[in-house]
């Protein structure tokens, strides 16, 4: 396999592969210079916690030391792949001006301190403002990468120990959209796609979610169904020219904040075509006759108005999506993090469940 720079093209080199094909392993493998895989003493398994796709990945190890990481070439979700942050961010592991120790302000210099000393400096200063100020003197802002055991210990202390309002994390503008959306269309919050159905779509349906950057291993397998002879169609709904856009067969740029009413009037095309599985609806769906009414509302004409999109453009998305026969649509922080952000969630849940595609093999709503 030729060598690339993976900064300047992260999702590195294509293994092209066919609907209903399996997606090809590539091993991707960065060691420290000097080091070949012959020098090293042993590959230890783990994964990757640097992004919500979680990557299998061994980590090189030689005289006790981690001197690099390869893919995990049987991991079903990477196949052997590594995202930028999995090849190199390994490195900063051992950089000389990493901190190792505690750090405390005195006469407005941090100096370095003992474990005991700093969080005795910790322990002093809240106290100080629970007596002073009360709980409401602590905020806590939470990362969306921890487990649940963390989750759960840092809200007993915030809630329960120092009795503070003010907690709130990354997960509640995105993780909590998307269980709200799935638990309001599917009365629980599993989303009923998996990343296997990129292999057999053919048309790929990216709302708000520009998985070139935030997935890219994910955006990986995506390219190499669409340097295949027989790619699927690329639908992107983003307000930015990305990557994502410029691979897409149609790319919808709403102006921001109406999502919704974008995906009113694709549903509204949909409807009007007559590409619903009225069997499916009729036998697993609530509700579709009250959808079929508020979309009456948006004809193509009205949500170009409201989007800033072209109406054609409109058209011709909605022909995608009516016409698939594997469709999988991804959501993501554009819609999430968003204006009537549930909304626009159950409104692509909606275009599944019209199509029957929440039931069909290999076609899914992916989260």
């Amino acid at each position: 396999m030729a060598r690339i720079d993976r900064i300047a093209e992260p999702w590195g080199t294509r293994t092209p592969y066919g609907p209903g094909e399996d997606w090809p392993v590539r091993v991707d493998t960065f060691l420290e210079e000097g080091i070949t895989p012959r020098d090293v003493d042993r590959w230890v398994p783990t994964a990757s916690i640097l992004h919500s796709n979680g990557d299998g990945m061994d980590i090189a190890v030689k005289d006790g030391r981690m001197v690099g990481v390869r893919g995990a070439a049987g991991d079903r979700i990477n196949r052997g792949r590594l995202d930028p942050k999995d090849l190199y961010a390994w490195q900063a592991g051992a950089s000389p001006d990493r901190l190792t120790r505690p750090l405390v302000r005195r006469n407005g210099t941090l100096v370095e301190t003992d474990w005991d000393t700093a969080m005795d400096a910790v322990v002093r200063r809240s106290r100080e403002l629970l007596d002073e100020q009360g709980s409401g003197a602590f905020g806590f802002y939470t990362s969306g990468q921890l487990f649940l055991e963390e989750y759960y210990t840092l809200t007993t202390i915030a809630r329960a120990g120092i009795g503070t309002s003010h907690l709130d994390g990354n997960t509640r503008l995105c993780t909590a959209t998307a269980a709200a959306a799935l638990k309001e269309s599917f009365g629980c919050d599993g989303q009923p796609g998996t990343y296997a159905d990129i292999d057999h779509a053919d048309v790929i349906a990216l709302f708000g979610h520009n998985v070139a950057a935030t997935q890219t291993v994910l955006w990986m397998r995506m390219l190499d169904r669409l340097a295949s002879p027989d790619p699927p169609r690329v639908i992107c709904v983003d307000p930015r020219s990305t990557p994502v856009a410029r691979m897409a067969a149609v790319h919808l740029a709403p102006r921001p904040g109406t999502n919704v009413a974008l995906m009113n009037g694709l549903l509204h095309e949909i409807i009007s075509a007559g590409r619903i599985d009225r069997d499916y609806v009729d036998a697993h769906a609530v509700g579709y006759e009250e959808l079929e009414r508020r979309v009456r509302e948006y004809p193509p004409g009205r949500v170009a108005e409201i989007c800033d999109v072209p109406e054609e453009l409109i058209r011709r998305a909605a022909g995608l999506l009516g016409g698939a026969e594997r469709l999988v649509s991804t959501v993501l922080q554009g819609f999430y993090q968003s204006h009537q952000a549930t909304a626009a969630a159950v409104q692509v849940n909606n275009l599944h469940l019209i199509r029957g595609c929440s039931a069909a093999p290999a076609a899914g709503c992916c989260r």
